[in-house]
């Protein structure tokens, strides 16, 4: 990945040139890309996606809260720019957001929130378009409704999602599962 962007670069030098007119010197500026430019840079950065989500969740598991702040702030850019990525590994983003949601930190707290809004809405854009099955989702909302979880805000999140899955998707596919997350949503509810 790293080989191939330092290869993108060396193949596309900036043509920058620093000038200087009696002592004052101006900046060195690069062009604009061309188009066919941009989209062989995009190119070599989605060949890196898997690499720059996996660094990023690294980073969300940091001891230090500030790394996991940026980290949240960073993993909510990688969801922005690239949904399909999200999609394709929400189960992974999903337990991280959960860790996230439970951190010590207000910040990193505050963070998780933000990520929390633009994984629902890239995730319920994806399931109503047809290229994220709601069936993937039961097992994992299943998991964690079922077990008892005693922190307030993972209890939250794991509420919130499935309300808001029920609320948005088109067609409601999520009622032909109620009978597996119903007791433990109850049980979720009645627990202070």
């Amino acid at each position: 990945c790293a080989i191939g962007l330092k290869k993108w670069n060396e193949n596309h030098p900036n043509n920058a040139s620093s000038s200087s007119n009696n002592s004052t010197t101006t900046l060195p500026l690069s062009p604009s890309p061309s188009p066919l430019e941009h989209s062989s840079f995009e190119e070599a950065v989605l060949e890196c996606k898997d690499l720059i989500l996996a660094s990023v969740i690294h980073a969300c598991q940091d001891h230090s809260q500030r790394v996991r702040y940026y980290a949240t702030e960073s993993l909510f850019n990688v969801v922005k720019v690239i949904p399909t990525l999200a999609v394709q590994h929400f189960l992974i983003l999903f337990e991280i957001l959960r860790s996230l949601y439970a951190d010590v930190d207000l910040d990193v707290r505050s963070g998780a929130e933000l990520l929390d809004k633009k994984l629902k809405e890239v995730l319920v854009g994806a399931i109503n378009a047809g290229s994220f099955s709601v069936d993937v989702l039961v097992p994992l909302f299943a998991k964690f409704v079922g077990s008892g979880t005693k922190h307030k805000q993972t209890k939250k999140l794991t509420l919130t999602w499935l309300q808001e899955l029920v609320e948005k998707l088109i067609g409601s596919p999520l009622l032909e599962f109620l009978h597996l997350l119903l007791g433990g949503v109850f049980a979720m509810v009645a627990d202070p």
